[in-house]
């Protein structure tokens, strides 16, 4: 029989601590008037991507993989090579041209880092059109590439849905689930990471979110608009994608003469379907629907424009990437 009862020790609540929240591990550059710059948006992303694991790989296994190693003449070869000479520079997307000269010099075996796993999400209906186009730019830009849809009015299953995706990724892309959809996936980002959806001074594409997933899995939601997602991913999903592979990032601007006089939208980075030719920029349409898929397929350049007053002469030199 019990003569006494022992009590239960007292919480100090002081003692408790309080659960902190994941933050992202880079500092996010100030918005000006709600809106962020969009080249240093860029920079601060890319400052959270890591270069994959880098493997030692034979010769013919490593064709479009990304050399980890810049290969240094051992001796002098016929050419005026001499020893000590960069062959082939670190960060260069193995090709055969490139097979034959590592042969001839004796290699067998390089290291390189792998292509990524990209896996792309739908989540709307209306987006499946532009998850398919960031699905095959990825792919083009050198990743492993498995795309799905995932409909549905419940938070929970979009969560798990992307959750249940990371251990097959090292990278994922949801496109669409933003105001088109009953779960807007900025109400519930931070139940699969810490995340940053802001306003971005880029046109088209202003809008949308990164977020950095469990195991350090970095997610970038594009909206569902199948223009917005193209800009996006040449400008920003693709040099995430060459980072992760080791390669070179920064996005080739080439420069030509406008046609012809432009009013856009001020201090906005604005991305329009062209045609170069002879150094001569020509715009050839603001795309929307259809129509501006078919407009952007025409086109063989995309201009990336900047003004602070909106408005941009005739004959002034203006930027652009190649569309291959």
């Amino acid at each position: 029989m019990a003569f006494f009862k022992r009590s239960e020790p007292e919480t100090d609540l002081s003692d408790e601590v309080e659960e902190v929240q994941p933050t992202l591990p880079a500092t996010a550059p100030a918005a000006v008037g709600g809106v962020r710059d969009f080249w240093q948006h860029w920079e601060y992303l890319l400052s959270m991507i890591g270069e994959l694991g880098e493997f030692g790989v034979s010769i013919l296994d490593s064709v479009g993989l990304t050399l980890n190693e810049s290969i240094i003449a051992d001796r002098a070869y016929p050419g005026g090579v001499q020893p000590g000479d960069v062959m082939i520079e670190r960060g260069s997307q193995i090709e055969p041209r490139m097979v034959a000269m590592l042969t001839a010099m004796g290699l067998r075996k390089v290291m390189a880092r792998p292509n990524p796993r990209v896996l792309v999400m739908a989540l709307s209906q209306q987006a499946v059109p532009a998850s398919y186009l960031a699905a095959a730019q990825a792919k083009q830009a050198g990743a492993q590439i498995h795309r799905v849809e995932v409909f549905s009015q419940n938070p929970a299953d979009i969560v798990t849905a992307i959750e249940e995706q990371l251990v097959r990724s090292d990278f994922m892309v949801t496109v669409g689930g933003f105001d088109e959809t009953p779960v807007d996936l900025r109400t519930i980002a931070d139940r699969i990471g810490p995340s940053d959806f802001t306003e971005v001074a880029i046109s088209p594409g202003g809008l949308h979110g990164f977020i950095l997933a469990e195991s350090k899995i970095p997610l970038v939601a594009l909206p569902a608009d199948s223009y917005s997602t193209f800009v996006l991913s040449r400008l920003l999903v693709e040099p995430m994608i060459a980072k992760l592979m080791g390669a070179r990032v920064d996005p080739q601007l080439y420069g030509a003469q406008l046609a012809q006089p432009l009013k856009i939208v001020p201090k906005t980075l604005t991305c329009v379907p062209a045609t170069v030719e002879d150094s001569v920029m020509r715009i050839t349409g603001r795309p929307q629907g259809f129509e501006g898929l078919i407009t952007i397929y025409q086109a063989n350049a995309l201009a990336v424009l900047a003004s602070d007053d909106g408005l941009i002469a005739e004959n002034t030199k203006a930027f652009y990437l190649p569309l291959s």
